[in-house]
């Protein structure tokens, strides 16, 4: 017993230090980085992982322990190597992939083999360096050293995972709250907007769209298409806090304090809230500040206290794979990659029916469109509803038809929302609420292709479809030229609801062809999403957006401090 005691202390420091790394640390310092994307509570995350990581290590190594002690020695030996890689890993290899969100990142060949080759190099000098302190000093010594390696990165990764956590705030870390599709489809009988937002939809994907089916938007009567329309920014966040705030975004905060103070100066959501409109926001929950929820009529809560909110095996699962994806080498990271959302619905379980996340999937937005229709409810005196769809972002996978496909471009999926857009039309038409409502139909931002000299090789103009408060609904869509900008959006929304638009740029339909307009777009540069973000670059747009020639660097750029994406090192050269 003695001896087996002794053989069971090292394999257990041994595992201690290779499971804790690859599935504690690591997994839960990633959720408390990225704890805004996740909605399920952290107070069971810690424990339940860490009492996973303990048990498995203690069970293999009282497995271990029952070979003979040269062999548990070198197994203990491979297991701190084990760990060695994977810290070294998470702490010096994944470049400036940051918060690690699970992005599908395209590696290059040389970055996956000078990673592997990084792997080899720590291995043969590992073994290399055991079997000389083996030789020349025993197998004590290298036990002993083993022991103590593993207990010092141990207790080294310990104290950073405890830094990051006392960083989160009691705002972080509240978690009780949720979106609802509740009244998702259910309109005032007086006056509506629908606002929706295509993510990445660019004036292309309308254009590829028409071009496949020119009777696409036939149910879009009274319409205007507003092709010479440009975004306020290059990405989903900071655009759409900007637009339910109307804040500039700079990303000299992070990007919970950025939202917090935009929703504390932004008034576009208190003006229709004073106007009695009753507001539902179907987007993700990260960007709408704790202070709107009470103006957000589909915001709801549960109680995050109780354990039985989450599917446990489904926790684990979810964790192991964040871990993997942050511990791995570049090789196998694509084994690892996930999302947010569907991590979020397989982890709760408890949810009431009804809970809205923001997913890839437009599909499932049509489902309960189909399954519900539109109802009305007479008490509603003003309604206005934010859809953020995902649109033809890379990763859509959803065809012309509005089903699951993986392998549907990108331009397929823009058509596939068309559909389903002209089919939410027509249970307007049917209700009889088309002419009191106004629609928006825009995108986040439009197409941004990454280029090594931060700068724009493309216009990415984005779609911009509008039907005023009684248009003329026997009237096919029209087209406009006229210089357009999410800037006219906020207007526009609170004119068609009959509420002030005074303190906000002019309207949309304020503008006409030919007008001499300058437009300003923020766009975030970066060298390669492994690189990471470098700076918010300013463009002056004058004329016709989808000539490039019209897109012209102010001289005005920023940093990038904080992002919800990585942070590149690289800064722009000035001189």
């Amino acid at each position: 017993m003695k001896k087996y005691g002794s053989k069971f202390l090292t394999a257990t420091a041994a595992n201690l230090f290779l499971w804790l790394t690859a599935l504690f640390f690591s997994s839960v310092e990633i959720y408390y980085r990225n704890i805004a994307e996740f909605n399920f509570p952290p107070r069971h995350v810690w424990w339940i992982m860490l009492a996973a990581s303990c048990i498995i290590a203690l069970c293999v190594a009282a497995l271990e322990a029952l070979l003979p002690g040269k062999a548990v020695l070198w197994i203990s030996a491979v297991s701190v190597l084990g760990g060695i890689c994977f810290y070294v890993q998470m702490l010096f290899l994944n470049g400036q992939m940051i918060e690690m969100m699970g992005e599908n990142v395209p590696f290059d060949t040389k970055t996956v083999g000078v990673n592997l080759f990084t792997w080899l190099l720590i291995t043969v000098f590992f073994l290399a360096l055991c079997a000389l302190i083996n030789r020349r000093a025993g197998q004590e010594k290298l036990k002993e050293t083993l022991m103590l390696v593993s207990a010092a990165l141990i207790v080294i990764q310990a104290v950073g995972l405890v830094s990051v956590r006392l960083a989160l705030t009691e705002e972080d870390l509240d978690k009780d709250r949720y979106l609802t599709t509740e009244g998702e489809f259910v309109l005032s009988p007086k006056k509506n907007v629908l606002y929706f937002i295509l993510d990445n939809c660019d004036r292309e994907y309308v254009e590829g769209s028409l071009a496949a089916d020119p009777d696409i938007f036939a149910e879009f009567t009274g319409f205007t298409n507003y092709r010479n329309m440009t975004s306020k920014y290059s990405r989903t966040y900071p655009s759409l806090p900007f637009l339910l705030t109307g804040e500039k975004c700079y990303f000299d905060l992070p990007s919970e304090e950025f939202i917090r103070q935009a929703y504390e100066n932004g008034t576009f959501l208190p003006d229709m809230d004073g106007n009695g409109t009753d507001i539902r926001l179907y987007t993700s929950l990260n960007y709408i500040d704790r202070d709107a929820y009470p103006m957000v009529d589909n915001v709801t809560s549960y109680n995050s206290e109780a354990l039985d909110v989450l599917s446990v095996p489904n926790l684990f699962k979810a964790m192991v794979h964040l871990g993997g994806y942050r511990n791995m080498p570049y090789l196998l990271k694509p084994l690892f990659y996930y999302t947010p959302d569907p991590i979020n619905r397989s982890v709760m379980k408890t949810f009431p029916e009804g809970y809205f996340t923001l997913t890839n999937n437009d599909f499932e937005f049509y489902e309960r469109l189909l399954k519900e229709q539109v109802t009305i409810d007479e008490n509603y005196t003003s309604a206005f509803r934010l859809y953020h769809l995902f649109g033809p972002h890379p990763g859509c996978y959803m065809n012309a038809e509005a089903e699951y496909d993986p392998s549907a471009s990108q331009t397929d999926a823009a058509r596939g929302d068309f559909k389903i857009l002209s089919q939410y039309l027509r249970y307007l038409k049917e209700t009889g609420l088309y002419d009191n409502t106004a629609i928006i139909v825009t995108a986040d931002h439009g197409n941004q292709n990454e280029a090594e000299d931060f700068v724009l090789h493309s216009p990415p103009c984005c779609v911009m479809l509008f039907k005023p408060v009684g248009a003329d609904s026997s009237k096919p869509m029209a087209v406009s030229d006229a210089p357009v900008c999410h800037d006219d959006l906020f207007a526009t929304v609170l004119e068609q609801l009959g509420a002030d638009s005074s303190a906000y740029p002019p309207a949309l339909t304020t503008y006409e062809e030919g007008d001499d307009r300058e437009r300003i777009y923020y766009y975030t540069a970066q060298r390669s999403w492994g690189e990471g973000e470098v700076a918010l670059r300013e463009y002056s747009i004058r004329g016709d957006a989808a000539d490039l020639a019209n897109w012209t660097l102010t001289g005005n750029d920023w940093d990038i401090i904080y992002s919800a994406n990585a942070v590149s090192k690289e800064r722009l050269d000035r001189d």
